[in-house]
């Protein structure tokens, strides 16, 4: 008999099995579909969610704006003479208002450059919007009045913002008389007891017009007669405190008695306020910003010109790029208004940050709409009589140049810079690009490096004219570069750019390119029987070109004291302009001598210039000056202008294929020519403060400081050479002062590597933060970070913000030419930081000038930081030497050096900052 075996066929393969298995599937998918039924229903019979309110964007009037704001008067501080809105500022409103009405965006730039004032635009803006309304009948007290349609509300957002984006709009005042009566008829609206903010605007500024000029003192003056344009328009941060002076009349109210009558104060609140300004710095975190203004603004003022692209740094295209991005994702129908001052930067703005790519790999990119305007006054307003400018000479332009040696050095730097740039290390890039700079800046010079040295020796003292010299050394900067642990030295080891730059600046001490150069164009003015004007980039140069070339060409010097000819910085050829038609007629020529590129385009947008100009600067100079004269002639709407640049940019092209260098055909502008002076060292910090010292000394230099800032001074009375601080209150008549400035800290850095000695600081600081995070007795981050923000005690630092102050792990492993401070960047959050990590105070001092301050690009100059760094070295060396063994040699040749910049004081005196 077969024993049976269970699975003598493969279970599940009878008929019934797969009959039942289909069962099983149909059931289970019948069972999908009944819960998929159900869900769907369910949400049917839910309420919907509400819809988001989108406040409809009303259209704006333009031409009703601009009348009105033409026919509203001002004046300028302090005067009576009634003024108009100048044509430059005029535009900017035109733009701004086109924008905060349909949503779109715009870049202008005014030209020549001025110093635009985002506050000044919003103000005007709210005077047009205001000024614009419909009038209609209103009814008071039983009778019929002539009144106001609401207006147009004017709520703007400005970055990078900073303090002195209101300086200009304080200078003008707003007739009292014109603007409170718009005010009083928009007032009318509200007699009869409805409230809201608008009505607290237009009750205050309606008082306006009881003004009279008289102060609380009981004295009657000028300019308290109308409202400043800041104090028109409140404003505020989106988060955080806000100051004193941010309110409605903020001055007049602390000035006369206006404050006497009350008011809801509605009309400075940023969430029910229908005219205000949201500032918004470059340090701060835009998308938390943008986020906590809850109502979307009409505008956004992106300002880019020179002083705020300094303000947001090297990477100041990244900042307005992610400025515009979060603005589109939070407030996607707020309008952009861009100001620009040169063409490279009008030409970015509008292809590269605002500028709209098309779909597909190869979509080409829509620039955003642009106006460039001439501006013949840097002001805000112009008296009313003012016409329009006259276009006076420059018929006759010639052009020549340089690039030899020096001009493919600086080409060979410029690709370190860009190879830095690329493998991020944008310190190193900075480093590169501060050495293009001064090395075309030598050689843009009149004379020799040791020639210049001599003259400075002979007018000055040595100290003086080694501070001046200080500008013309590359040897940190190599330096810096060349030091073997840097990225820098790994990249040049093949090119040899920094030998280069080595051995270019060492023939730049027997002669310079520009020295003959200007001895070309000398024997012309010397024959003319007609006047000419030599402008060089400072008063100093000027002094030299003049001592140099009078050796060569006694005759000059006879003609520069009868002033037939004139040697002089920029405002020489400004001079001459402002005398009277004939006496400046009598000018036929002018030499501009190694002018930077927008000085060039500055220079020729003039309205008189003599007949003659000559341009003499290196080929890479002419060549980017010629690219954006060009553009410049395209877009601006003078025509008399246009042809001049067309005029310039077609004999400085051919000049520059002429010598040999083909026009340069990229986008990254030039570095332009600075000589700056150095007879001043000021060390108040910038802090504000009104009363100062001025400690002049018998070398012609001077120190400006607060009362309580510590000088360094040389002992006499010690047996060795020793140095002592002292207040510089205490400072008198005959004190021998160590000057740290600019010329002692080039030297010093070459000595101590102050880059290399910040990057060592931060690994030092980053690792006892996280040492003493970590001690904070709390079981986890987040709530480490609340016991740490508490404990800072200000309420404008979040643990949020706070977070990336103690996020150090990424950093505490990097190369040490990686490293990058993560600490707050102002002075003040990185006391309190430190104090509540029990950091003693020295110690977080010291942490912050090298830590913090001396890992920014250390060609600005925070001199009282570093005045402050050096003083501890000479002051006390023992502990300097005690806490940096590795130093010692240095630190003891430093010292040494610190005898050739003593100089004895010749007079202390109060000295106020204007």
């Amino acid at each position: 008999m077969a024993r049976f075996r269970p699975h003598q066929k493969p279970p599940g393969n009878e008929l019934q099995d797969r009959a039942d298995q289909r069962q099983a599937a149909m059931d289970k998918r019948q069972e999908l579909l009944s819960r998929m039924a159900q869900s769907k229903a369910a949400r049917q019979a839910a309420p919907a969610p509400p819809k988001e309110i989108v406040h409809e964007r009303a259209t704006r009037d333009i031409g009703r704006y601009m009348e009105a704001l033409a026919g509203q008067p001002f004046h300028q501080l302090g005067q009576l003479d009634t003024a108009e809105v100048t044509p430059a500022y005029a535009q900017l409103v035109r733009s701004a208002a086109q924008v905060a009405s349909d949503g779109s965006t715009q870049v202008v730039m005014p030209w020549p450059p001025v110093r635009v004032s985002s506050s000044a635009i919003a103000g005007l803006l709210t005077i047009a919007a205001i000024g614009s309304a419909d009038a209609e009948q209103v009814e008071v007290q039983g009778s019929w009045e002539a009144g106001r349609h609401r207006s147009d509300r004017v709520r703007a957002a400005v970055f990078p913002y900073a303090r002195s984006t209101h300086a200009q709009a304080r200078q003008v005042q707003v007739d009292r008389h014109a603007f409170g009566a718009v005010n009083f008829d928009h007032l009318k609206r509200y007699l009869h007891g409805s409230e809201d903010a608008a009505k607290d605007f237009h009750q205050v500024m309606a008082r306006i017009r009881k003004l009279t000029g008289r102060a609380s003192d009981g004295r009657d003056y000028t300019e308290f007669e109308h409202p400043i344009l800041d104090e028109i328009v409140p404003h505020a941060p989106p988060r955080g405190d806000r100051s004193s002076n941010s309110t409605l009349l903020w001055r007049t109210r602390s000035k006369t008695d206006i404050a006497t009558q009350r008011r809801s104060g509605d009309a400075d609140d940023p969430a029910k306020a229908d005219f205000f300004l949201y500032t918004i710095r470059g340090d701060s975190r835009i998308d938390a910003d943008l986020r906590a203004i809850k109502d979307s603004p009409d505008i956004l003022i992106l300002d880019l010109t020179r002083t705020a692209r300094i303000r947001l740094g090297w990477d100041w295209m990244g900042k307005a790029a992610e400025m515009v991005t979060c603005l589109r994702q939070i407030h996607p129908t707020t309008g952009i208004l861009a100001i620009a001052d040169d063409p490279w930067t009008y030409r970015t703005a509008r292809f590269d940050i605002l500028g709209t790519k098309r779909p597909g790999r190869s979509g080409k990119v829509i620039p955003a709409p642009g106006h460039v305007t001439y501006s013949e006054t840097a002001e805000i307003v112009r008296p009313t009589a003012a016409g329009a400018s006259v276009f006076e000479g420059g018929v006759s332009i010639d052009v020549d140049g340089f690039f030899g040696d020096a001009g493919h050095g600086i080409e060979a730097i410029r690709r370190l810079a860009n190879s830095l740039a690329d493998r991020g290390d944008p310190n190193g890039a900075t480093t590169a690009r501060n050495l293009i700079a001064t090395v075309r800046r030598t050689a843009s010079l009149p004379g020799s490096l040791a020639e210049l040295c001599r003259f400075l020796e002979s007018e000055t003292s040595t100290a003086a004219a080694d501070d001046l010299l200080a500008v013309y050394r590359v040897n940190a900067d190599i330096a810096d570069l060349g030091d073997p642990r840097s990225l820098a030295s790994q990249v040049d080891a093949l090119d040899g750019a920094l030998d280069t730059a080595r051995n270019l600046m060492r023939s730049f001490d027997g002669a310079t390119p520009m020295t003959t150069l200007l001895e070309s164009v000398i024997p012309s003015a010397l024959r003319s029987s007609s006047k000419s004007v030599f402008v060089f980039r400072s008063d100093l140069v000027a002094e030299f070109a003049a001592n140099r070339l009078d050796l060569a060409h006694p005759k000059l010097g006879q003609r520069i004291e009868s002033e037939f000819v004139r040697f002089g910085g920029e405002r020489v050829l400004s001079a001459v302009s402002e005398l009277p038609p004939a006496a400046r007629n009598q000018f036929k020529r002018v030499v501009i001598v190694a002018p930077t590129r927008n000085a060039i385009l500055t220079t020729l947008s003039q309205p008189w210039l003599p007949e003659h100009v000559t341009v003499l600067a290196d080929a890479d100079t002419l060549a980017f000056a010629a690219r954006d004269a060009e553009r410049l002639a395209e877009e601006i709407d003078v025509a008399s202008l246009g042809a001049r640049l067309r005029n310039f940019a077609a004999k400085a092209s051919k000049r520059v294929e002429e010598i040999g260098r083909h026009v340069v055909r990229f986008e990254i502008p030039t570095d332009d020519v600075d000589f700056p002076n150095a007879s001043v060292i000021d060390l108040s910090g910038g802090r504000g403060e009104r009363s100062l010292l001025a400690i002049d000394l018998k070398n012609g230099q001077r120190i400006i400081a607060r009362r309580n800032t510590e000088i360094v001074l040389r002992d006499d009375g010690a047996a060795t050479t020793s140095f002592v601080e002292r207040a510089a209150s205490l400072v008198k008549e005959g004190d021998e002062v160590c000057v740290i400035g600019h010329g002692f800290i080039e030297r010093a850095r070459a000595l101590v590597n102050i880059q290399r000695t910040a990057a060592q600081e931060i690994r030092d600081y980053h690792e006892l933060v996280a040492e003493r995070f970590a001690a904070i007795p709390e079981p986890s981050t987040a709530a480490k970070l609340r016991s740490l923000v508490s404990t800072m005690g200000d309420s404008t630092v979040t643990p949020e913000r706070a977070r990336y102050w103690i996020d150090l792990g990424d950093e505490i492993e990097k190369p040490l030419h990686d490293v990058v401070p993560h600490a707050p960047q102002d002075e003040a959050t990185f006391m309190r930081f430190t104090g509540a990590l029990n950091i003693g105070e020295r110690m977080a001092g010291n942490f912050w000038r090298w830590a913090v301050v001396a890992q920014r690009s250390h060609r600005v100059r925070f001199g009282n930081v570093f005045h402050d760094a050096f003083r501890g070295i000479l002051t006390d060396p023992h502990a300097a030497i005690a806490s940096n063994r590795d130093h010692t040699d240095q630190i003891r040749i430093l010292r040494s050096m610190a005898e050739e910049y003593v100089a004895i004081v010749d007079k202390v005196r109060s000295y106020r900052e204007s």
